[in-house]
C-alpha cells in the first residue's frame, strides 16, 4: 500500500489538475515548488501574459531572472504588453535576444509612456510573431503600418493617440497586408486622414466586421471612406465624432456620421 501511494499520478492527470489553477497565481506558484515536474503546466498559465513597464525595471527584472532566452518561459505566453518602448533595445531583439522568444503571442500590445517615445522606431518588432492576431499602439508614430502589414494573421487592430513623423503620401504600402477579419478600433485626431489614408492603401483590403471610431468633425469625409471599404463585411458600426477647442476634444455631432453611413448602405448597424 506505501508503495502504491509513493507512485506518481500519471502525467496527463497532474496537468488537468494544475489546469483547473489557470486564474489562481499564488497556487500556480506554490505548485513549482512542490514538484519538478509540475513547473512546465504552472508556467504555461503562470507567463500566459505578460506585461513590462518601464518604469518598474520590469525588464531588468525579467533578464536577471532568465538569463540564458531559450529556457525562458517566454514560449508560453500568449499575450505580451510593452509599456515604454525605448527600454527596449537592439540586442534585446536581434537573434538570440529576449523578445524574440515570444514567438507563440496572439496578443500584442505597445504603448509609449514618455514624451520621447513617440519617436521611437519599433522596426525591429517586425513579424515579432507570426501567430499575432492582435496588435494594440497606443501614442506611437504613425510609422507603424510596415509593422502591422508584418503580421499575416493579424484580425484585430487597435490604434489610439499615433503622432506623425512624416507625410501620410510618402508611405509606400508593402505588397501583403493582413487579414483584417476582425475588429477596428481606431481613436486619434490630428492624424485620422492620414491613418485613413494608409490604411485604405493595404494591398490586401479591409474587411472587419467591427469598426469603433473616434475622431474630430473635420475627419469625417476620410473616416467614411474607411467604413464603405468594409461594407461588405461590416456587422456592427459605433462612431464618436467631436468638435475639437484647440488642443481640447468636445463630444459633439454623432448623429451627422451615423446619417452618412445610413445612406450609404442601410443594413449598416450604427451605435453611438
Amino acid at each position: 500500500m506505501q508503495t502504491a501511494m509513493l507512485c506518481p499520478f500519471p502525467l496527463e492527470i497532474l496537468d488537468h489538475i494544475v489546469d483547473h489553477l489557470h486564474d489562481e497565481p499564488t497556487a500556480l506558484k506554490t505548485c513549482c515548488v512542490v514538484s519538478k515536474s509540475w513547473v512546465p503546466r504552472a508556467q504555461k498559465h503562470l507567463f500566459a501574459h505578460v506585461e513590462f513597464h518601464a518604469q518598474k525595471s520590469h525588464i531588468e527584472l525579467w533578464k536577471k531572472t532568465f538569463p540564458d532566452p531559450s529556457n525562458s518561459p517566454a514560449r508560453h505566453t500568449r499575450s505580451l504588453f510593452i509599456y515604454g518602448v525605448p527600454v527596449v533595445t537592439a540586442a534585446d531583439v536581434g537573434v538570440g535576444g529576449w523578445i524574440r522568444t515570444f514567438h507563440n503571442v496572439v496578443r500584442l500590445r505597445f504603448e509609449c509612456i514618455g514624451e520621447e517615445d513617440h519617436r521611437v522606431t519599433l522596426v525591429p518588432f517586425y513579424g515579432l510573431s507570426p501567430t499575432i492576431r492582435s496588435l494594440a499602439l497606443v501614442s506611437t508614430s504613425l510609422d507603424i503600418f510596415d509593422l502591422v502589414c508584418s503580421f499575416p494573421l493579424l484580425e484585430d487592430l487597435a490604434l489610439v493617440s499615433l503622432h506623425s513623423n512624416t507625410e501620410a503620401d510618402g508611405w509606400n504600402p508593402p505588397s501583403t497586408s493582413p487579414k483584417s477579419t476582425g475588429s477596428l478600433y481606431l481613436r486619434t485626431t490630428w492624424e485620422i486622414r492620414s491613418v485613413t489614408h494608409r490604411l485604405c492603401a493595404l494591398p490586401n483590403g479591409l474587411r472587419f466586421t467591427k469598426i469603433s471610431l473616434g475622431f474630430p468633425i473635420e475627419g469625417a469625409e476620410p473616416v467614411m471612406s474607411l467604413v464603405s471599404r468594409c461594407s461588405d463585411t461590416l456587422e456592427s458600426l459605433n462612431i464618436n465624432c467631436f468638435l475639437l477647442l484647440g488642443a481640447f476634444p468636445l463630444v459633439s455631432i454623432v448623429g451627422q456620421c451615423l446619417t452618412t453611413a445610413h445612406e450609404r448602405r442601410n443594413a449598416w448597424r450604427a451605435f453611438a
